[in-house]
């Protein structure tokens, strides 16, 4: 379901006329259709446009990455100029059952942009999604939000990705992704989550998933101030929709993740002893009915499951 537009796609491609080069303009240009055209073929061609040249503009126009990037509808761009680092993700609609992601990553010791394919329809639903590793052609896609910088030791970095993925029906996904560069390489997934004190590394998680009911928000992030990542503690309760049955809501106290100097991550089941007349920083208040990154409504959407694939 969710990839058979590429069948079609696969016959279409969308090419600069000779002799004109490409500029920021085509890419404001097609993220803007990508997020507001209401015609699915031209977001179709959009998305694959995106993922055709936005790493051309990258490395022509933005290869200094002390220079910000511009803001642009359609487009979630983090960057850290500190650490020379930059990650752009983008989502493609397609109907109520099926979304795609795209995104580059651009970092001061790779040679090249380097591209994110989604391949989180073989994955989602893999039980041991939790502890693999992917490659950038074998990325579990989703919409990053914050970027933390995480171990850095001369040509090897982790960052900690959070992201947001629309996943289900009646169900979305907080991740914290970990990216690793290491020597010019890029992989996602290092086993730097320890849901319990001491755990070795073997049984330590490799990225952490929030999964929550579409009809109520949650939050994962890291918390400046607090200097944690922290997180709605969900509970279990049964649904307002019949084909739901039951849904996992926010219960108004809060879990998370203290970080220690090896970039280890350890959870902390309560990190308040009483709830908190304010939520931290990054859930919505109430339902507005629009993305909680780009903007655009996509409430009670699903991106479709099909079985896993090969690698």
């Amino acid at each position: 379901m969710k990839r058979l537009f590429f069948l079609f796609l696969v016959l279409c491609t969308i090419s600069i006329p000779h002799g004109k080069s490409l500029s920021i303009d085509s890419i404001a240009k097609y993220s803007s259709i990508l997020v507001r055209d209401s015609i699915l073929e031209n977001r179709q061609n959009a998305y694959l446009f995106l993922n055709d040249n936005l790493g051309k503009v990258l490395d022509e126009s933005f290869s200094d990455l002390s220079v910000n990037f511009p803001e642009l509808e359609g487009l979630s761009v983090l960057e850290d100029s500190a650490r020379s680092i930059r990650v752009i993700t983008y989502q493609l609609y397609t109907d109520t059952s099926e979304y795609s992601y795209g995104g580059w990553i651009q970092a001061e010791n790779l040679n090249r942009p380097v591209f994110l394919e989604d391949k989180s329809i073989v994955w989602e639903m893999d039980s041991d999604l939790d502890y693999m590793e992917f490659s950038p052609e074998n990325w579990y896609g989703t919409l990053y939000y914050q970027i933390l910088p995480v171990k850095i030791q001369g040509k090897r970095s982790i960052y900690a990705l959070f992201g947001f993925d629309n996943y289900h029906f009646y169900t979305k996904r907080k991740v914290i992704e970990f990216l690793v560069l290491d020597n010019g390489n890029v992989h996602f997934g290092s086993p730097l989550i320890e849901m319990e004190q001491n755990l070795p590394e073997e049984y330590r998680r490799s990225r952490f998933i929030l999964d929550y009911a579409v009809q109520a928000p949650a939050t994962l992030r890291f918390d400046k101030e607090e200097n944690k990542v922290i997180f709605d503690h969900l509970i279990i309760m049964k649904s307002n929709y019949s084909d739901q049955k039951v849904m996992r809501v926010p219960d108004g106290t809060y879990s998370g993740f203290s970080i220690n100097e090896n970039g280890v991550f350890s959870f902390i089941e309560k990190l308040y002893n009483q709830t908190m007349e304010e939520a931290p920083g990054g859930r919505d208040k109430k339902d507005t009915g629009l993305d909680p990154i780009l903007g655009h409504s996509s409430d009670l959407k699903k991106r479709g499951s099909k079985k896993r694939g090969q690698n």
